[in-house]
């Protein structure tokens, strides 16, 4: 009977044996998981420059780029093992992942889909912090923005939070993106021979208005005629990037201005019938 020694030396042996054998595949492992993370670096930084020059966006890179590494990771890892000689527990490995990934991803379908849609919308950037954006019947300030939902800040100071799914299935309308916006107003006088002149004062408050712009072009005419009252129409155009001149205030400044204009030149100003409404 062999003893607890002899037992021991031919544990050590056969594990020695064991190493000796398997060693060229362990050092091709090594060789190949090094250059493998090498190629994932590389790769990694080139991915890095495509992604921020198109989505210009360090939260969508960082997740995109965690998403590749990972992928890669993975990868990797299956090609070492194999080489190895563990196929059966890779494949174990990797079929329990699959299985738990589909478990996962049932589970957190609503928050998949707006993560997707979230890096959608950082490529397609249909709105940027701070545009003035409506989607369904929810109008506001967009004031945050992130993978899973966008912040809405709505006119009478409530905060919205929109899953970005519903952003992309709901119409999206943006009306700063461009940093520019239109408004307008009316504005009745008595129906006399006067009303052309009316109509160029008009015209030279919003000429000599420094955050009117030239282009596009203002305009007044005349909307409608309607009890001796002649209705005027007044379309101007702002940026929206002006902050001395937010658009509440401008248009404040706009009607105060005629108003007083007209009632220095002794024009007849109906008290019922100054902004009558908003076109």
């Amino acid at each position: 009977m062999k003893t607890e020694l002899e037992v021991f030396k031919e544990s050590i042996y056969q594990s020695w044996e064991n190493l000796i054998s398997h060693l060229p595949a362990f050092l091709l492992a090594i060789f190949i998981f090094l250059i493998g993370i090498l190629i994932i670096k590389i790769i990694n930084k080139y991915t890095t420059n495509i992604i921020i020059s198109k989505a210009n966006d360090p939260l969508i890179a960082d997740f995109i780029l965690s998403v590749i590494s990972l992928c890669l990771t993975v990868l990797l890892f299956v090609i070492c093992s194999g080489i190895l000689g563990f196929d059966d527990v890779t494949n174990k490995i990797l079929a329990g992942a699959g299985l738990t990934t589909f478990i996962i991803g049932f589970a957190l379908k609503d928050i998949g889909e707006n993560f997707l849609a979230g890096i959608l919308m950082a490529f397609q950037k249909p709105f940027r912090i701070g545009d003035l954006i409506k989607i369904g019947n929810i109008k506001g300030r967009v004031i945050e923005m992130s993978l899973r939902s966008t912040t809405i800040k709505t006119l009478d100071g409530i905060d919205a939070y929109v899953p970005n799914a519903s952003i992309l299935k709901n119409n999206l309308e943006n009306f700063t993106i461009d940093e520019l916006l239109r408004n307008d107003f009316i504005i009745g006088v008595t129906h006399d021979e006067r009303v052309q002149e009316v109509i160029e004062l008009l015209e030279a408050i919003l000429k000599n208005n420094n955050f009117v712009l030239e282009i596009p072009n203002h305009t007044v005419w005349v909307d409608k005629i309607e009890n001796d009252i002649v209705y005027i129409a007044v379309y101007y155009w702002y940026r929206t990037d002006e902050i001395k001149a937010p658009g509440g205030k401008l248009k404040t400044d706009l009607q105060l201005n005629m108003y007083a204009t007209l009632k220095q030149k002794n024009f007849n100003l109906p008290t019922t019938t100054l902004v009558v409404q908003n076109l």
